[in-house]
C-alpha cells in the first residue's frame, strides 16, 4: 500500500495526495461541463425546431408578419428555403459551442441561448392560446350559448 497515507495526520501533511485529488475533481468538473454543454446544445436544437415549426405554421395560417427581413424573404420562396436557412444558422452557431465545450464561458453562453429560446417558446405558446380563444369556432359556440334576447339575428 505504498503511496497511501497510513494515518489521517499523514494524509493532511502529504500535499501530493491533495494535489492529485484536486486534479481529479477539476477533471471531473471539466468532463461534466462538456456533457452539460452537449445537453444544452441539444436543447437549443429542440427549441429551434419548435420555433421553426410554429413559424411555418403561423405563416401558412396568415397570422405571422416576420420581422427578420432575410427570413421574410425566405418565407416568400417557400418552406424549404426557411428550413435550410434555420438549420444552417443553428449548425453554424452550434459549432463553436461544441468545439469549445470545456470552457466555462461556453457553458454560460449555451445556457443563455437556451434561456432565450425558452422565452420564444413561451411566447409561441401564449400566441397560440390567444389565437385559439379568438378562433371562429369558439366565437360561434359562445354566440350559441347567449340568452335568446341577446342573440344576433
Amino acid at each position: 500500500m505504498s503511496g497511501y497515507p497510513t494515518t489521517f495526520s499523514d494524509s493532511l501533511t502529504d500535499s501530493s495526495v491533495w494535489r492529485r485529488r484536486f486534479a481529479q475533481v477539476v477533471d471531473w468538473v471539466v468532463e461534466a461541463r462538456s456533457h452539460r454543454v452537449i445537453c444544452l446544445v441539444l436543447g437549443i436544437w429542440l427549441l429551434n425546431g419548435f420555433d421553426l415549426a410554429f413559424t411555418i405554421l403561423s405563416h401558412n395560417q396568415g397570422m405571422l408578419h416576420e420581422e427578420n427581413p432575410l427570413a421574410r424573404h425566405m418565407l416568400t420562396y417557400g418552406v424549404t428555403s426557411i428550413v435550410i436557412y434555420k438549420i444552417g444558422l443553428v449548425m453554424i452557431g452550434s459549432y463553436p459551442l461544441l468545439r469549445f465545450r470545456t470552457a466555462r464561458i461556453t457553458e454560460l453562453g449555451s445556457f443563455a441561448i437556451l434561456l432565450a429560446y425558452s422565452v420564444v417558446a413561451v411566447h409561441w405558446s401564449q400566441c397560440y392560446d390567444l389565437y385559439s380563444l379568438t378562433a371562429a369556432h369558439y366565437v360561434e359556440t359562445a354566440a350559441s350559448q347567449l340568452p335568446v334576447g341577446l342573440a344576433a339575428p
